[in-house]
């Protein structure tokens, strides 16, 4: 059987040392989806590899695999962007290490997705801007609402699961977002998981369905405020607990980045 031979763009998300002189390195490919390859020499390369495979590089990769069950080889990567500011300063560090966490946890080896690879590099990009347009925060926010969409969990806001009621017709009603159904209950469905559900504001509702309809190349224009961006990060991030059905460790570096914390954000 003839090796394969792969090119493709991809991010670093992962390196494992391997021997004394490898890495193992796990990308999320445009082509091909996350992808482990080993890079020979790697930690003793002074030219092939110098500075191109740290977390969250953007590189141009050939791989070779001798067959679709055996571990690729990286022959070659070329440097697209280092994304420098993600690994000098903490604040951006810290909310590429949750879009990190979700692609490694919730994406399988070679299932291929290319919105998913769009998605990371906007992100990345739009945090290591020296003057960024929106905050971590904003970014996080907006990656985990698409990166749900991409895997299968599209989150619903826009009308009660239960009952079909949107609010529009009665004012006075109230929604809460249910992590098992994956979307919103009103106030007149109490008995059937309003009470487990996480309260959310019109306004926030609002904010999130302008979010996921809004183009990708459109969204560094929108502008949220705190209390709706609070308000969707704790439900974004108690919705992927559920998903993955574990914690998110990186998490809790990034409650860290708020100050004063918020107490009612977990």
């Amino acid at each position: 059987m003839s090796p394969i031979n792969r090119e493709s763009e991809g991010i670093i998300l992962d390196t494992l040392d391997h021997g004394e002189s490898d890495l193992i390195v796990t990308l999320y490919c445009r082509h091909g989806g996350r992808s482990s390859a080993i890079a020979k020499g790697a930690k003793k390369s002074k030219r092939r590899f110098v500075n191109k495979l740290e977390l969250f590089t953007f590189i141009h990769v050939r791989l070779k695999q001798r067959n679709t069950r055996s571990l690729a080889i990286l022959e070659e990567a070329e440097l697209h962007s280092a994304f420098l500011p993600l690994r000098s300063h903490i604040i951006p560090y810290t909310a590429a290490s949750v879009l990190r966490e979700f692609c490694l946890l919730a994406t399988r080896e070679g299932e291929e997705d290319e919105r998913i690879f769009t998605l990371l590099v906007w992100s990345l990009h739009h945090l290591s801007l020296p003057q960024p347009r929106l905050s971590h925060l904003q970014i996080v926010m907006l990656f985990l609402l698409r990166f749900y969409d991409y895997i299968g969990y599209r989150p619903d806001f826009s009308l009660c699961f239960h009952c079909g009621n949107d609010g529009q017709a009665d004012s006075s009603s109230s929604f809460g977002f249910n992590t098992a159904h994956g979307g919103l209950i009103c106030t007149s469905c109490k008995g059937s998981g309003f009470s487990s559900a996480i309260p959310l504001s019109t306004g926030t509702i609002k904010t999130l369905q302008l979010c996921q309809d809004t183009p990708l190349d459109k969204l560094h224009r929108l502008k949220v405020q705190d209390k709706s961006l609070y308000e969707a990060l704790n439900v974004l991030h108690r919705f992927g607990k559920h998903i993955l059905q574990r914690d998110i460790i990186s998490w809790k570096m990034l409650r860290q980045t708020i100050k004063p914390q918020r107490p009612n954000w977990t």
